[in-house]
């Protein structure tokens, strides 16, 4: 996403805030509530060539977030009581939003496991035991590091017959551009089970640890049994290698998401019920992989599609939409709003659920 994207997104959400029609919207419409996605929580600096850096927020803003719910009378519950609620929204008043959590980052044990205890909150981590046991790769990671390092790099692209490309990676626009480059090529031209090969064999040529990248960020099996001391905690399923379904063929789908909950149900003693779709955008979640979903017996499946949860998703529970708590958005006057339904459904064409 370009800056210039980001600074009109901000100025049309902090437009919504200040002039008071996202709560307006918000008295008119008859959402049910929210999920919302995070990934890493941490105190730690962004560095300035930061393309993940959407990815990360900081405690403190988890904790104002926490505080805004709440003056806003939007319960948090857990994804179980969420369930309950969209198929019997009749039986329950008031708004709820959920937490979940993507990918099992050590952070979210060390930052954001305490300020969700402080507030005595429930909440769902989404773990893949590839990254947990080294199958599997931060590859969005190693690549900002890989970019980060050098100021250039050459590509031998996968198919291509007219040899390396060598890609300038020499200034701070060079750098996003580069990296751009190489997140669209190994998420549209490489195939997926090529694709911890291609990253693997780029790391080594330059001398990126993805191993200890993987292991310094990543939680270990200890440290989950550690988080699922905290009652409040539950564990979803989030395929076995990180990796984006409807790239995949049917069986090779199938047996990532039915492997990846054999082994969490092995390591944990329990089988994950919800389940979330790695990436979650549209070209990684299909409508197949939706009904394949509801098929192996989960409860929910959540996307990363923005929106909000109505009482049409009882339909829908394998294709649940979330917001976004971004990095790059870390205001109270760029958050609030989405708190309201008014910019997703904006987003989304006015459409209540969009699962095509």
């Amino acid at each position: 996403m370009s800056s210039a994207t980001i600074r009109n997104k901000r100025r049309i959400l902090a437009g919504l805030n200040y002039t008071g029609l996202d709560r307006i919207y918000q008295q008119l419409d008859c959402e049910l509530g929210m999920i919302l996605t995070l990934h890493h929580v941490n105190p730690d600096p962004v560095p300035r060539f930061s393309p993940n850096a959407h990815l990360t927020i900081h405690p403190e803003f988890l904790r104002s977030v926490i505080k805004l719910l709440q003056r806003r009378d939007i319960e948090i519950i857990s994804l179980d009581e969420a369930c309950e609620r969209i198929r019997s929204p009749l039986a329950h008043k008031g708004r709820f939003a959920v937490f979940t959590f993507d990918d099992g980052y050590q952070d979210t044990l060390n930052h954001a496991v305490p300020v969700m205890k402080k507030f005595d909150l429930p909440y769902t981590v989404y773990l893949a035991p590839g990254l947990i046991e080294g199958t599997a790769d931060l590859w969005w990671e190693a690549i900002e590091a890989l970019v980060r390092q050098q100021d250039r790099i050459a590509l031998q692209m996968v198919g291509s017959r007219h040899g390396p490309v060598e890609l300038d990676c020499s200034t701070h626009l060079d750098k996003m551009e580069s990296f751009k480059f190489l997140l669209k090529y190994l998420t549209n031209d490489v195939p997926e089970i090529d694709q911890t090969r291609v990253v693997r064999e780029l790391c080594w040529l330059y001398k990126i640890d993805l191993d200890n990248m993987n292991k310094d960020q990543i939680m270990s099996w200890e440290q989950v049994h550690r988080l699922m001391e905290d009652p409040e905690c539950s564990i979803g399923a989030h395929t076995l290698n990180h990796r984006a379904l409807a790239r995949l063929s049917t069986e090779q789908a199938r047996d990532e998401v039915t492997r990846g909950a054999a082994i969490l149900a092995s390591e944990l003693g329990v089988r994950a019920q919800h389940f979330a779709f790695p990436y979650g955008y549209r070209s990684a979640a299909s409508t197949r992989d939706f009904n394949m979903m509801g098929d192996l017996g989960f409860k929910t499946a959540v996307t990363t599609r923005g929106g909000m949860l109505f009482p049409a998703h009882q339909d829908h529970m394998t294709a649940l939409p979330r917001i976004s708590i971004n990095g790059l958005y870390q205001k109270m006057r760029y958050f609030g709003p989405l708190t309201t339904g008014l910019p997703t459904r904006l987003g989304n064409g006015l459409r209540r659920v969009s699962v095509g």
